[in-house]
C-alpha cells in the first residue's frame, strides 16, 4: 500500500482586468499587505492593482512595494526577508515572473505569511507551483527548494501578460511542452497502485494538455501576443503554460516532473553566455528534442522541430552559442546526466548517448 504527502491545490483566476477582484478576493489573508516585483513588472502592473486597492477603502492596504532585480537566489530570499520582518505585513504579493514570483515564494515562506501570485508574464508553472528554482550567485542553477503548499492565490491578467515581450511567452510555450514529454518518459513502465500514486497518475495523465493544445493553438498565440493582443490563442496557451503545467508539477511526485530536457538545460547553462542570452524554457525545448531522438521518437522530434522553428526557437547549438564538439560539451553532458532531474528514468543514460542525440538533432 503507498502513502501520498497531503496535497494542496491552488486557488487561480485568470482573464482580462481582473485586478480589480483583488481587494475582494485577497480579504481574507489579512489588512496588509507588502509587494516583491521585478522592477519592470511593477511598472507595469502596479497602477492597476493600486487603482483596484485604493476604490476599497476598507480592503487590505499597501504598506511597501521593494523592487526586485535578477535571479532567485538565497541572498535575495534573507535581504528581502529581512527588510520585511519589522512591518508585519499579512500577506505577502509576489509580482513579476517565474525568478521574481520563486523570489516571494521564499520570502513569504520566511515570514510565514500567504503569499498571492501576480505573474505580469507568461512564461512558466512558478505562479501556481510550491517550489522556488534557486540560483547561485554567479549564475547557474543550484536547487529546487519546495514548500508545503502553492501560493495562496494566483490572479493572472491577460490584459498585462500580452504587453510583457514577446520571447518570454515563446519560452514558456517551449518549457509547457517539456512537461509532457518528461513526465511521460519518466512514468514509463510504472504502475498505479505499485511504483506510482494516484496523484501522480493524474498529474502525468493530466500532462496531455501541456502538449496539444500548444501544437494547435501557439503560433497563433504568438502572433497575438506580437500585437499586444490576449485573443483566444493567447489565453488558451496561457492556460496551459500556467494552470495545466503548475497543476502536473503540484499532482505529480519529483519523480515525474523533469527528466533530460530540462537536464539538457541546467547542463548547456553552466556556460556563462548561455545562462546570459538564452531563457530558460528556450533551452528546455532544446532539451525536449535531444531527449525524443535519444528515445528513438524521430519523428515526434520532426514534428516538435518544425513548431519550434515556426515560433522562433532556436534548434540547434549554433543558434545556441556552442560548438557540436564532444569535448567542449563534457562539462554540460556531464551535469546533464548526473544532475537531480534524471534520478527517476526509465534506461540509464549516458553522455555518449546524449551526445548522440544532439548529433540527430542536428542533422535534422
Amino acid at each position: 500500500m503507498y502513502i501520498t504527502d497531503v496535497v494542496t491545490l491552488p486557488r487561480f483566476v485568470i482573464g482580462r482586468g481582473i485586478y480589480a477582484r483583488f481587494p475582494s478576493l485577497c480579504a481574507q489573508y489579512g489588512r496588509s499587505f507588502a509587494v516583491v516585483g521585478g522592477v519592470t513588472a511593477m511598472e507595469k502592473g502596479m497602477p492597476a492593482l493600486l487603482e483596484s486597492v485604493s476604490a476599497v477603502p476598507d480592503g487590505p492596504q499597501l504598506l511597501v512595494a521593494m523592487p526586485f532585480g535578477g535571479a532567485c537566489t538565497f541572498s535575495a530570499i534573507n535581504s528581502l526577508s529581512t527588510a520585511l520582518r519589522p512591518m508585519q505585513p499579512d500577506f505577502l504579493v509576489g509580482m513579476g515572473g517565474g525568478k521574481a514570483i520563486d523570489t516571494a515564494k521564499g520570502v513569504a515562506d520566511a515570514l510565514g505569511i500567504p503569499l498571492v501570485s501576480l505573474p505580469t508574464l507568461v512564461s512558466n508553472c512558478a505562479p501556481i507551483t510550491a517550489l522556488s528554482v534557486v540560483y547561485r550567485e554567479d549564475g547557474p542553477f543550484d536547487q529546487f527548494r519546495f514548500y508545503d503548499a502553492p501560493p495562496a492565490l494566483t490572479m493572472v491578467d491577460l490584459d498585462i501578460a500580452a504587453n510583457a515581450p514577446v520571447r518570454y511567452f515563446r519560452a514558456g510555450m517551449g518549457d509547457t511542452i517539456a512537461k509532457h514529454l518528461e513526465s511521460t518518459f519518466s512514468a514509463r513502465g510504472d504502475v498505479l497502485g505499485e511504483a506510482m500514486d494516484h496523484m501522480s497518475a493524474i498529474g502525468v495523465a493530466l500532462s496531455s494538455t501541456c502538449y496539444d493544445p500548444i501544437l494547435q493553438h501557439g503560433r497563433q498565440a504568438l502572433e497575438e501576443v506580437t500585437a499586444h493582443t490576449a485573443g483566444p490563442a493567447m489565453e488558451i496557451c496561457a492556460r496551459s503554460i500556467i494552470i495545466s503545467a503548475g497543476l502536473v508539477s503540484l499532482m505529480a511526485n519529483d519523480d515525474y516532473n523533469c527528466a533530460l530536457a530540462h537536464a539538457v538545460c541546467y547542463g548547456l547553462s553552466l556556460f556563462s553566455h548561455v545562462e546570459e542570452s538564452c531563457l530558460h524554457g528556450d533551452l528546455v525545448a532544446y532539451g525536449a528534442l535531444v531527449q525524443l531522438m535519444l528515445d528513438g521518437q524521430a519523428e515526434r522530434a520532426g514534428e516538435l522541430r518544425d513548431f519550434l522553428v515556426s515560433i522562433g526557437t532556436p534548434v540547434t547549438l549554433e543558434a545556441i552559442g556552442l560548438p557540436l564538439d564532444l569535448k567542449a560539451l563534457d562539462a554540460a553532458l556531464e551535469e546533464a546526466v548526473t544532475g537531480p532531474d534524471m534520478a527517476h528514468i526509465p534506461y540509464p543514460i549516458t553522455k555518449d548517448m546524449v551526445f548522440e542525440a544532439m548529433q540527430r538533432v542536428e542533422a535534422l
